[in-house]
């Protein structure tokens, strides 16, 4: 039995020592493929190694050591290959290893990688609890870099959950850590993630900023993954921004090196923002494609704040090809995932959804009613992108209930917010609305004019839809005015417009010109 104890402790010993080789040669940058492709062949005796190592840990010093050290050996690797729950068991049984060995320091960074997973599958506020214990902990032994990580992932959820000058704070502290001690690649994490601060309050400049500073550090260091994450922010930005093109070039790039270090979640991240991308330059059947694939790897893998994300965009999507069942499906599906993770977000993210829902059947006082709630959590959130499209779509409900001077009160605030934060394709969809107010209200000239900056903002971003929709605008004007003939020829060419969209409104149009008042 004692020979068979040992046997086992060797091997637990020899793939702990593989792990941590496959990791060297991971984080080198030149051998990053071949520390995968390592990693792959002897996984399935890394796992019974650390399976050994956990189980006897309370009755061998040995192999609470092993167990310790089995998450560290290996960190950037399996935090692309292993699943989510998997990760877990590995980290609590860390942590219990850590508190026989009486391991402080071991223990506070493996508390804070538990706060990253929570916060990965949408359990913010588990994520936040361990964040603070490592924090706690790292500063109770003096370990100064831990203690910058646990502000920086500190800084990273405040971000995410509304409290902006805290985030700042705390990451601007970890950037000055990182800093002094030389670590360049925990400096680049803390200015990639100031960057997702700025961008979660619409600040676009200084989320490129930091986004590229972040990108050239990491470059500078070979860090795959870490590139990989700031070409997908990049990108998810420009987005925002209205630059479709460029934005799929950086997204590309991110799916590129994905593919390469075996990273699904990143994998996952770059086909929903490709999607987004197909759906503002208008193929529509490819976006449904991207998405439907990368909710499928979502669901398998238990990624589920990607998973409500990819099911609102679905769900958006459906709706623009007319299919609302299956779009009321997709919503009702993301509400109750944010309803089983307490999440703001994903529930602010439902009501806007929802809203989108209503307005489209025509029930304009639920789809404000739900604008509202949108709106209420967008400001606890302190989320000025959600505020702006949440305030630009209860315009919109409050013009088809009829009080007008309220709507364009509400899509003047849109506008505002829109330039102000530099979201081209919205401020685009604020200059629509304002036309079609003003249009309700008799005023031609001033529609006119909205409605031509809308069209000319949709063709320098290459919005297909925006331009087919202003343009049909710009003609319901002129047939109202008299100008029957400019009216018809920029309806044809909306009509072909819409009919490269797949967008049914194409027929509908036709069947309009081709009627007895064309």
């Amino acid at each position: 039995m004692p020979n068979l104890h040992l046997a086992k402790q060797k091997h637990a010993r020899y793939f702990q020592q593989a792990l941590r080789e496959c990791h060297r040669l991971y984080r080198s940058g030149t051998d990053a493929i071949r520390g995968l492709q390592h990693f792959d062949v002897e996984w399935p005796n890394i796992q019974l190694g650390q399976m050994w190592a956990a189980a006897n840990a309370a009755i061998s010093r040995s192999a609470a050591i092993l167990s310790c050290y089995y998450p560290d050996a290996g960190a950037s690797i399996l935090s692309m290959r292993q699943p989510p729950l998997q990760r877990i068991l590995w980290l609590e049984a860390a942590i219990q290893a850590a508190d026989l060995l009486g391991d402080i320091s071991s223990k506070s960074n493996h508390v804070g990688n538990l706060g990253l997973i929570y916060n990965e599958i949408g359990e913010s506020e588990l994520a936040e609890s361990c964040f603070q214990e490592a924090l706690l902990l790292a500063r109770k032994c003096g370990d100064e870099k831990h203690e910058a990580s646990q502000l920086g992932n500190l800084g990273m959820l405040f971000a995410q959950t509304g409290r902006f000058q805290q985030a700042v704070e705390n990451l601007e502290k970890c950037k000055a850590v990182m800093g002094s001690l030389g670590d360049k690649r925990g400096q680049a994490s803390a200015v990639g993630n100031l960057g997702l601060a700025y961008d979660a309050v619409g600040d676009f400049d200084q989320a490129i900023k930091n986004f590229h500073i972040a990108l050239k550090l990491f470059i500078e260091t070979e860090d795959l993954y870490g590139q990989e994450n700031v070409l997908g922010e990049l990108g998810s930005v420009l987005i925002k921004m209205g630059a479709y093109r460029d934005a799929g070039v950086y997204i590309e790039k991110q799916l590129e090196i994905a593919k390469q270090i075996g990273d699904q979640f990143g994998e996952n991240m770059a086909l929903d923002n490709l999607a987004i991308v197909n759906v503002r330059l208008g193929d529509l059947a490819k976006a449904q494609e991207y998405f439907e694939r990368s909710i499928a790897r979502d669901r398998e893998l238990g990624f589920r704040k990607s998973e409500a994300n990819g099911l609102g965009n679905l769900g958006n999507l459906y709706m623009r090809r007319g299919n609302f069942d299956q779009a009321l499906v997709a919503f009702e599906r993301q509400n109750l995932i944010g309803q089983e993770l307490n999440s703001k977000v994903i529930q602010r993210d439902s009501h806007t959804n929802f809203g989108n829902y209503y307005l489209a059947l025509n029930d304009y006082q639920k789809a404000f009613e739900n604008y509202q709630n949108a709106l209420q959590l967008d400001k606890e959130l302190g989320d000025r992108y959600g505020e702006e499209v949440d305030t630009l779509n209860a315009g919109t409900a409050l013009r088809f209930l009829e009080k007008i001077q309220d709507a364009i009160s509400f899509h003047k605030v849109a506008l505002e917010i829109a330039q102000k934060i530099g979201d081209r394709y919205n401020e685009g969809n604020a200059f629509a609305n304002l036309g079609s107010d003003y249009r309700l209200l008799g005023d031609f000239d001033l529609a006119r004019q909205y409605f031509e900056q809308h069209f000319q903002i949709s063709t320098e971003i290459d919005d297909l839809k925006g331009r087919a929709d202003a343009l049909q605008n710009q003609a319901s004007i002129d047939l109202q005015t008299g100008q029957i003939e400019r009216g018809q020829e920029r309806l044809k060419i909306a009509i072909e417009l819409y009919r490269q969209l797949g967008s049914p409104e194409a027929e509908k149009l036709e069947r309009f010109l081709s009627g007895p008042n064309a």
